[in-house]
């Protein structure tokens, strides 16, 4: 899913995005009468990662990544992947976090050795 950053839009672009109906079915926009893009709601309520992750769930994602893939994907499945991406990702935070801490520090002392070095 391509990601489309509107702070760089005119203010009249962001007002009509923002005025779209929030449908949990999602809004197809028309032109001509003919459907040019569907916009579903992204879901914000945090999602924890409550033992309930399974392989059934796991392959329904799978398959509506599939789905994405060769462009058959409904608005009403946009939104079901979209949950279920976010709930996968809870799992595996829950499950196996990434060592992102001991990334950063390593980071951290790799921008101070080459603070430290002459430039070349």
């Amino acid at each position: 899913m391509n990601h489309i950053a509107l702070d760089k839009e005119d203010e009249a672009v962001k007002r009509f995005v923002l005025s779209l109906p929030v449908d949990a079915n999602g809004s197809v926009l028309e032109l001509e009468g003919r459907a040019v893009a569907c916009v579903v709601p992204v879901v914000e309520e945090p999602v924890e990662a409550n033992g309930t992750w399974s392989e059934a769930k796991n392959a329904r994602r799978c398959a509506l990544i599939d789905s994405e893939i060769e462009g058959k994907l409904s608005a009403g499945e946009a939104v079901e992947l979209h949950l279920l991406q976010r709930e996968m990702l809870a799992h595996r935070h829950k499950v196996a976090p990434l060592p992102l801490a001991e990334a950063r520090k390593l980071h951290q002392e790799l921008l101070a050795k080459s603070r430290r070095r002459p430039s070349e």
